[in-house]
């Protein structure tokens, strides 16, 4: 699979019995559908956002424009997620945004 952010092969890593999709090159991370949630205990709430300063990216899996999406407690974490439900993509930064927002949060 390649990198929806810089088109490099991507590299499979496992996560508390979860297989996530990293990228060595830019540090993103593919959340296939449903992975999330096993990771949080619960799935994530989504919500339309826009990111104008961000490019559109294609779903590493269907290849279709991925939309952008505010996630989380108090959704200020903007995410790619595939609009056919193929998952979810988090540029580097992203991930470790989410984890401190559920962890103030919860």
């Amino acid at each position: 699979m390649k990198c929806p952010a810089c088109r490099v092969p991507m590299y499979v890593a496992e996560f508390r019995r979860v297989e996530l999709d990293l990228c060595g090159a830019c540090g993103g991370v593919w959340f296939d559908r449903g992975e999330l949630a096993l990771l949080l205990g619960d799935e994530p709430a989504l919500a339309a956002a826009t990111a104008p300063d961000e490019p559109t990216r294609a779903c590493p899996l269907c290849d279709r424009p991925l939309d952008k999406v505010n996630i989380g407690p108090g959704a200020g974490v903007v995410v790619d997620r595939c609009p056919q439900g193929c998952g979810l993509w988090f540029d580097d930064a992203e991930v470790a945004a989410l984890a401190a927002a559920v962890e103030v949060a919860g």
